[in-house]
């Protein structure tokens, strides 16, 4: 997890301030201790904070080629980039870092915003390009890495936060009367909404782009149906999903940091952790314990499976004052209101994880891919509508 920042004058085009693109970045320092960067040109500047993760001496950002006409500041992963790579290189690119930014900085020079539609991997990313004076903001496409931004006047602010967004103001926040009835009917503020009025985000699959003065928000994903296909077996979907789940598991485990699982009683990282054994043995793991009287306290099942599978598998163990000491923190952390009792018991799990592995992987999604929970019956059961 990085943190990306910038500030784009694009109407009157006057110096951005060092000042303020280092107070937005400031904000962002929990998201990257490892490194800081910063890149200002005139009306533009960008900031950045790392978490190293892949090519940890050569990975700075922001990151730009050789004759500095493409700049990209990128947080998350992009886990077909070696391929990506080989692919760049037949076409002449030379690179200077094995990261999986330069990926972008070059697929941008040789597809323009198409290298979008080639990145398979989680991002929220900002690519300018120095020639045309144009600057584009992107989401992936399902929407696992955020981007807020405000437009002031003709001033751009972005960021991987909604604190870096608004560092360079000293107005005051406001509620956003609208975004607050969304979070009351979904139990979260869909994009592009947030629950300021002065600051929006990116929908998954979007694009910003600022050029000649003026601001265009579009879709760069579009979902296309797979061609239709002869019905398989039970048998045969089954070793396709098992395939799949493998691909994916193998990409996301390229790390040149330590990576561990959060690890819960139920199905989804159990499969996780076993297929993790396919490349590689003695995984840490990180389970979440309240005690006996707790109903959905799954560490007995979470520590059979670590047992079983060959774990070093680590408890924690939370109380209900410390519940109650932390809450403040953990409310106080959150950017919007989040209708979900898991951020508790995940605070605690990544707090303990961290001192051990930069990356956890975690067992979200399969219940709502699957139909994993009560309220996904009536959908198999319930007439027609």
């Amino acid at each position: 997890m990085c943190g990306i920042c910038g500030q784009y004058n694009f109407g009157n085009l006057a110096p951005v301030q060092r000042r303020d693109i280092e107070a937005m970045t400031k904000t962002l320092i929990h998201r990257g201790p490892d490194d800081e960067g910063y890149y200002i040109a005139g009306p533009l500047g960008f900031g950045f904070r790392r978490l190293s993760i892949i090519d940890l001496a050569a990975g700075h950002q922001p990151m730009s080629d050789w004759e500095e006409s493409v700049w990209v500041v990128f947080n998350g992963e992009i886990y077909n980039f070696p391929q990506l790579r080989q692919e760049l290189e037949g076409y002449g690119h030379v690179f200077r870092t094995k990261s999986d930014t330069e990926v972008i900085v070059h697929g941008y020079k040789q597809w323009g915003d198409d290298v979008l539609n080639r990145l398979n991997g989680m991002f929220g990313l900002a690519i300018w390009d120095a020639r045309q004076k144009r600057l584009l903001l992107a989401r992936d496409a399902f929407g696992i890495k955020l981007v807020y931004y405000r437009i002031d006047g003709d001033r751009l602010y972005f960021g991987s936060e909604m604190r870096a967004v608004r560092a360079a103001t000293s107005e005051s926040a406001e509620v956003d009367p609208i975004s607050l009835n969304l979070f009351l009917r979904h139990r979260y503020t869909p994009a592009p909404h947030t629950i300021m009025k002065d600051v929006r985000k990116l929908a998954p699959g979007t694009k910003l782009t600022v050029q000649d003065g003026s601001c265009q928000l579009s879709r760069w994903y579009v979902f296309k149906p797979v061609p239709f296909e002869r019905t398989k077996s039970p048998d045969e979907a089954a070793e396709e999903l098992l395939e799949l789940y493998k691909r994916t598991i193998r990409r996301q485990l390229m790390s040149d940091v330590p990576v561990g699982l959060l690890l819960s009683g139920g199905i989804d990282s159990g499969l996780l952790l076993a297929l993790m054994n396919l490349y590689g043995s003695a995984w840490s793991t990180y389970t979440i314990g309240y005690g006996s009287s707790y109903a959905d306290d799954e560490l007995t099942e979470a520590s059979e499976t670590a047992r079983i599978l060959g774990s070093k598998h680590t408890i924690v163990r939370i109380t209900r004052s410390i519940f109650e000491e932390t809450l403040p923190k953990i409310v106080a952390s959150l950017e919007e209101p989040i209708a979900s009792s898991s951020i508790v018991p995940m605070y605690f799990v990544c707090e303990r994880a961290r001192q051990d592995v930069k990356v956890g992987l975690v067992g979200q999604g399969p219940d709502e891919l699957f139909g994993g929970y009560r309220r996904h019956l009536g959908v198999r059961y319930g007439a027609p509508w």
